[in-house]
């Protein structure tokens, strides 16, 4: 064999070795990072909020087999007439907005495991043939290692964890957010039909006096001013249906789009009467503190100050300290030394020593507590604003149950009473159950003034409130 063929068998067994090596240390890699991302990462914590604070389920849909025992569920919801609780449920199962912040999870969970990795290291190998009548052949293998990220990996690890907690408490309030929407949004067309229902009796009411008008102008026993008032009164009542039915229509579709349905399944069903009034109200005192102590947004905030100043902290602990790539050489001359020896490469802080880096993180931090108090603040403020609405909404459905609607049914009867002895006219006991009528109207509006602002009691409470049902 000659000198050149064993110095390239030589040369190609080195090489071989040192692939070999490379090859091993691949697959320890591989199974000491156990390289894979959890598929449902962090939706157990969410799942957890959800049951604690609403009883009710939740379902990330993933193309896998409970997908379709979902939509059975969805569609045995969907056969009955739906109850408030029902329509929450469907929105929570079916929201695919809710579904595409669940992605969230799966982005953080992904950079958490990516932050626990290594940096590759570098493989680097060279080959030159010198133009020598020898042909004699120079080989020079390294291997590198960023040394920096072997130092920073568990503090770039604590950073994406708190990341990672931010992104679970963000998904759960969302949950809780699309639960108390779809309340106020079920609460508002209930009181939508059920007004609907009563200016159907209002319409029937008006268009009797019409009709009787009518009569009497043809017969001459009415002006043509007093037919006109009736005309006028009987087609703004219309009026008032058709607009009425108009908003039936508009809080139905923002019900359907809640709960994500389309195609037949918005054939749905719901009560066209609000239920009443609790017995008794529940304290809502502390309302204040209670919902700074609950508030998810405030609680992603808190996490959010967290994973900043972690971020802060490895900003200035490794701001001096340079990119360092830490390797291993060996080169083979072509006169058949070999050559084995470390490598070093170091970045010198000379221009850049993460002054702007520290400034901007200080920055961001300080930022970041800011607008939490702000929140803080403003969840307080929400706080007050809805226990007052909700205090003066359910006053006033007391004042119209407890007096108004008993005065305007006493007026009816005394009408109808002294109609009877005609002392009063046909169109005096018109208005008169037109006037109760609309006192009904208006409590209806203030029962569910009432449950929307229940609903928003719950959303700033970040849970239920319960009081003794009647």
């Amino acid at each position: 064999m000659s000198d050149l063929q064993h110095d390239a068998k030589t040369s190609g067994g080195e090489l071989i070795r040192y692939l070999i090596f490379i090859l091993a240390a691949f697959t320890a890699g591989l199974t000491l990072a156990g390289c894979a991302v959890p598929i449902k990462g962090g939706f157990s914590d969410v799942e957890k909020i959800t049951e604690d604070r609403l009883n009710q389920r939740i379902h990330w849909i993933q193309g896998m087999s409970e997908d379709a025992q979902v939509e059975l569920v969805i569609d045995s919801l969907l056969v009955d007439e739906l109850s408030v609780d029902a329509a929450v449920q469907i929105a929570l199962l079916n929201n695919r907005t809710l579904q595409s912040q669940y992605e969230a999870l799966g982005i953080a969970q992904a950079d958490l495991v990516q932050a626990g990795l290594l940096q590759n290291p570098v493989f680097e190998a060279g080959v030159r043939i010198s133009n020598s009548a020898s042909s004699a052949t120079n080989t020079e293998l390294g291997l590198v290692q960023n040394f920096l990220d072997i130092l920073v990996r568990p503090a770039r690890k604590g950073l994406a964890t708190a990341q990672f907690e931010e992104a679970k408490i963000r998904v759960g309030n969302a949950v809780l957010n699309l639960a108390y929407d779809t309340k106020s949004a079920y609460y508002m067309l209930q009181g939508a039909m059920h007004i609907t229902t009563m200016l159907r009796t209002a319409v029937e009411a008006t268009a009797t006096a019409a009709e009787f008008a009518r009569r009497q102008q043809a017969a001459g026993n009415l002006s043509d001013l007093e037919y006109a008032v009736q005309q006028t009164l009987y087609e703004q009542i219309r009026l008032d249906l058709v607009a009425n039915e108009a908003m039936v229509l508009d809080n139905r579709e923002r019900l359907t789009r809640l709960m994500g349905l389309w195609g037949p399944q918005t054939d749905w069903r719901i009560s066209d009467r609000l239920p009443d009034l609790p017995l008794d109200e529940v304290p809502l005192d502390h309302l204040e503190s209670l919902a700074v102590s609950r508030r998810l947004d405030l609680a992603g905030m808190r996490w959010e100050i967290e994973a900043l100043a972690r971020a802060l902290s490895i900003t200035v602990h490794w701001r001096y300290v340079p990119l360092i790539d830490v390797g291993v050489n060996t080169e083979k001359e072509s006169d058949g030394e070999r050559v084995t020896g470390p490598t070093v490469s170091i970045e010198l802080p000379i221009f850049d020593q993460g002054q702007a880096k520290v400034a901007h993180a200080e920055a961001l931090l300080r930022q970041a507590r800011q607008r939490m108090t702000a929140r803080a603040i403003e969840i307080r403020s929400e706080a007050r604003v809805a226990r007052n609405r909700l205090l003066v909404s359910r006053a006033i459905a007391v004042h119209y149950r407890t007096t108004l609607i008993p005065l305007r049914e006493q007026i009816v009867a005394e009408s109808q009473r002294f109609f009877n002895f005609m002392l009063i006219g046909a169109y005096q006991l018109l208005q008169a159950k037109r006037d109760e009528i609309e006192a009904y109207q208006d409590y209806i509006e203030a029962v569910r003034n009432y449950w929307v602002a229940r609903s928003e009691v719950e959303r700033v409470a970040a849970g239920p409130i319960t009081a003794t049902e009647p």
